[in-house]
């Protein structure tokens, strides 16, 4: 894993993070079939160790996830992963700045006590959802499977520095935080049906940028339920002689991902000033 420059634009500095995600792990079975003798106890393992190429862009905080063998580690995976990794450091931090400022105040008996409770109000423990981007065309044609859409069900999600292009949800997103509500919910429902065309506006809208999950219920042409969400109807993109090498491969997955951007097919929000500076000052610590 090591950051990367993707581009050193006068106006806004690109880094990103790129590297391997390996699910190391041994195989093993108890039996196998044989023609003529039906199940046959017969115990074996064998390593296996699955791979996928990750970058996370800093700037707008979308990672792209590109697995390298038919059973590379999930997303999920590798979202536990990286939280358990974030707060592992988060701690460390914490334990950290708890003996700095204890030393302190016996060096100055008048300096003011802080707690670790302190600590974790002003720097909370830090959180990891991973949202699917998703493509209209996706959306369309899940959405068409539909019998009876009964349910849309959108859940807003904890934002980053970044602003939602879509009125509405930047709205709702406004009241979530003002309110302080750990979780909000936009929900459409009619047992005889939603206008289908009218739900795929809207969820296309509230998950251009990757700020919203959403759930849909109903029943299929077969009359059996059908159930989906943003894995249903995520962005995916063949690649083709992509490096091996992840710090290679950084720069034909960002452009790729601009490519995406300037079709129309992936919204982001500017970035805020806030994240402009850091990424500035991650970008002049590491490359020049």
């Amino acid at each position: 894993m090591s950051p990367v420059l993707l581009n050193d634009d006068v106006s806004e500095s690109v880094v990103g993070i790129a590297g391997r995600f390996i699910k190391d792990t041994t195989l093993e079975r108890e039996q196998i079939f044989e023609e003529g003798k039906g199940l046959v106890k017969d115990s074996d393992s064998m390593r296996s160790s699955p791979s996928a190429i990750f970058l996370i862009i800093l700037n707008n905080h979308r990672l792209i996830y590109v697995k390298e063998t038919r059973d590379a580690p999930s997303k999920e995976s590798f979202r536990s992963t990286l939280l358990s990794f974030l707060r592992d450091k988060h701690k460390e931090y914490i334990d950290a700045e708890y003996e700095r400022l204890s030393a302190a105040r016996e060096e100055d008996p008048n300096a003011v006590r802080v707690t670790k409770k302190d600590l974790h109000e002003t720097t909370p423990r830090p959180t990891l959802e991973l949202i699917p981007l998703t493509s209209e065309d996706s959306i369309e044609e899940f959405v068409r499977k539909y019998n009876i859409l009964k349910t849309i069900e959108i859940s807003l999600s904890d934002r980053n520095d970044e602003n939602d292009n879509d009125p509405f949800f930047e709205a709702m997103q406004k009241r979530k935080d003002a309110i302080g509500s750990t979780k909000t919910l936009v929900k459409h429902n009619n047992s005889k049906g939603l206008d289908k065309d009218e739900a795929i506006s809207e969820i296309a809208e509230a998950t251009e940028q990757g700020n919203q999950n959403v759930k849909l219920s109903g029943i299929d042409y077969e009359g059996d339920i059908l159930r989906g969400n943003n894995e249903n109807f995520q962005l995916r993109k063949p690649l083709k002689d992509l490096s091996s090498r992840p710090a290679n491969a950084a720069n034909d997955l960002y452009e790729s991902f601009v490519g995406l951007v300037e079709s129309g097919l992936v919204k982001i929000p500017e970035s805020s000033q806030k994240a402009k500076v850091i990424v500035k000052s991650l970008a002049q610590r590491f490359f020049k």
